[in-house]
């Protein structure tokens, strides 16, 4: 077993499987929106909760993701080596093309999601990449780490979007009744 920072681990999954879930939320509530506009009215509503699952999950994913100096980024586990090169390479993705995308992510949480920058313009990043980072990372941890630390970032999120379903069909049934 590897010397690494036990309560950063610990942190870090609850920080990625909520990520996973805001991540969830956002796109289950971002590809339904006009039937909860149609049934439910208020379409600020409904955009105000997608923007609130969108930039939250920006803002945990920057957390270890993000700049080196947030006391949950992954370098604060151990001395592992980078990690970089194992998104590059899992995900097959160009590093100037994962550059690019880092530096979006960062550079909307920084200065939109965390902090407002008057005439901030940027596109507003997809988070597919993001989730499979996180994915890979949990692979990483389990190689670098310990086999034996158990945990599946994808079944806490499939849970998770099954209690989705199950939510919002339940809230969609009443109002039809």
């Amino acid at each position: 077993m590897s010397n690494f920072d036990e309560m950063v681990l610990s942190e870090q999954l609850y920080i990625l499987r909520d990520f996973l879930f805001h991540y969830s939320s956002f796109s289950y509530l971002n590809n339904n929106f006009e039937n909860f506009v149609n049934q439910h009215g208020s379409q600020e509503f409904w955009v105000l909760t997608i923007n609130s699952h969108y930039f939250q999950a920006i803002n945990l994913w920057c957390m270890i993701f993000g700049t080196n100096n947030n006391e949950t980024h992954w370098r604060k586990l151990g001395d592992f080596g980078d990690f970089k090169p194992v998104i590059l390479d899992r995900l097959k993705i160009e590093q100037n093309d994962y550059d690019l995308y880092w530096k979006s992510i960062t550079d909307w949480r920084n200065q939109y999601s965390a902090h407002r920058v008057p005439g901030f313009l940027k596109p507003t990043p997809e988070l597919k990449l993001a989730r499979s980072v996180a994915l890979v990372y949990e692979d990483w941890i389990s190689f670098k780490i310990d086999a034996s630390i158990s945990f599946s970032l994808e079944l806490y999120e499939e849970e998770y979007k099954e209690k989705l379903d199950e939510t919002f069909f339940s809230l969609l049934s009443k109002s039809t009744s």
